[in-house]
């Protein structure tokens, strides 16, 4: 079915106009002052060559303040993902939001014992089939990274499964220069060609900073390639407030705004009005037993505010929202789904990812957490939605039409308002007692490994003509072969 994000109506602002402005100044400060590490050679002269003081030795850069701010200006405001299928496209632009799965969790959680397993290349094609069947999963990630191949070109392996088993969007990670060459490749094969790619991307990939504030060589080869080929990048930052950005929230924010815009500007750089889309990760270091927590409070809070600035900004804005640290699907991985995906959507971040199947701080995921999840998104997107208040919504003429000790079930404005009013589930339970138990007492367990089943039995994706697939074969083979 076409994909539907909604508009958020009022956009929750977690910070005011001047703190917004201070974050601001306070990470050009930083560009300015401290710098960036780039590892790799082109980079840095480019950046030199654009007026950025660099250090050759050591690959620092500093940024001029004005650079950084024009560079901004020149950012597309809007950047259209497209899926396999024109009504799965997301237009990624100010006060629209969509939701996008996991991504590489290594194990999955038995739904019976709650014992873990290894992933495996089975279970990445099943999540991407079921994630393909959900309504309120706008936009695929690849929800496993597969144990049962070697490391080598395994991103190759997770895209063509994407790309054969989802029409939707696939947002990915790849291994430097060669992977994002390989994965252009593989979908300009799908699309028929590199120029059909171009005027519909169905893939991005998303080069991530490592913190504190030094670009890897894998990852400015991954922003190069996507860059120069005007495809759309993620520019990602994925802080731990208290082990690689400072503890105070605040002092986070200013590090990871720091980091994104050093990314931005070299993308405008080697190709200005590449698409981007800015992206934050940002979790807390647990400090009573110095784990990371991705289903904390802080990180919806950090998202919330993010997606504040990059509004200012006009720049497209992924945040993050749905993981839990939870190890199982139960009362904890509840709330912290919720919580952390309702801050995000109410902030008005354009695309929140991560938000489905996650568990264990993303390192596992669970077959009937997906379906579980699929339910949350879509009642917290219709909570981002918010009242309309009009004419039609008042219904005071319906109420005086029906008057005391009447009802509103046969009212043409009840039939003609429910669907845009009301969120219609499709798992959770809201039967009577008697009805439940009459239906075999099923929990939300239960009730989701049926969903799973019935999916995987009757759901089939578009499938791609099999020249398409032979090509993507050959070229996972390829990058799996290399050394």
């Amino acid at each position: 079915m076409p994909l539907e994000g909604v508009t958020v109506s009022r956009p929750l602002e977690l910070l005011t106009k001047d703190e917004i402005c201070s974050i601001h100044v306070s990470a050009l400060d930083i560009l300015r002052n401290v710098g960036v590490i780039f590892e790799d050679k082109s980079a840095l002269n480019i950046l030199s060559d654009s007026g950025c003081e660099v250090s050759n030795s050591t690959g620092l850069v500093r940024f001029p303040e004005n650079l950084v701010e024009e560079v901004m200006k020149k950012v597309p405001k809007s950047v259209t993902l497209s899926g396999r299928l024109p009504e799965y496209d997301l237009k990624i632009e100010a006060f629209r939001t969509y939701f996008a799965g996991g991504a590489n969790a290594v194990k999955i959680v038995d739904s019976e014992t709650f014992n873990i397993r290894d992933a495996t290349v089975r279970d990445m094609i099943n999540l991407t089939i079921i994630s393909d069947a959900l309504e309120n999963v706008h936009c695929f990630l690849p929800i496993v990274w597969p144990q049962d191949v070697p490391p080598v070109g395994v991103d190759r392996v997770k895209c063509e499964i994407a790309l054969k088993n989802t029409v939707k969007h696939y947002f990915c990670d790849a291994e430097g220069r060669k992977g994002a060459e390989d994965h252009v490749e593989m979908a300009s094969t799908v699309v028929g060609g590199e120029d059909e790619l171009r005027k519909r991307p169905i893939i991005s990939i998303a080069p991530c900073i490592t913190s504190p504030l030094v670009w890897g060589s894998n990852a400015l080869g991954v922003l190069s390639v996507m860059a120069g080929k005007s495809l759309p990048q993620i520019i990602s930052s994925e802080p731990e407030s208290g082990a690689t950005s400072p503890v105070t929230l605040a002092g986070s924010l200013v590090q990871q705004n720091a980091e994104i815009l050093s990314g931005i500007v070299l993308s405008q750089l080697i190709n200005q009005g590449a698409p981007v889309l800015a992206c934050t990760l940002p979790s807390i270091m647990d400090m009573r037993c110095a784990n990371i927590a991705c289903g904390s409070v802080e990180l919806g809070l950090m998202c919330g505010v993010m997606a504040q600035i990059y509004r200012r900004y006009e720049i497209p804005y992924v945040g993050t929202g749905g993981i839990a640290d939870s190890k199982i699907p139960d009362e904890q991985a509840a709330y912290e789904k919720t919580l952390t995906a309702l801050i995000a959507a109410q902030a008005g971040s354009n695309l929140i990812h991560l938000s489905s199947g996650m568990l264990e701080s993303i390192l596992t995921t669970s077959y009937e957490q997906l379906v579980i999840d699929n339910e949350v998104l879509g009642m917290v997107l219709r909570a981002a939605k918010g009242i309309e208040v009009s004419p039609e919504t008042l219904a005071v003429d319906v109420i005086k039409r029906v008057g005391p000790k009447g009802h509103f079930l046969g009212q043409k404005h009840t039939i003609r308002r429910l669907r845009e009013e009301h969120y219609i589930t499709t798992f959770t339970d809201r039967n009577t007692r008697r009805a439940w138990e009459d239906k075999g007492r099923k929990d939300a367990i239960k009730r989701a490994k049926e969903k799973v089943e019935e999916i995987l039995s009757s759901h089939k994706p578009e499938p791609l003509e099999k020249s398409v697939e032979k090509k993507l074969e050959e070229i996972r083979k390829r990058a799996q072969k290399a050394d």
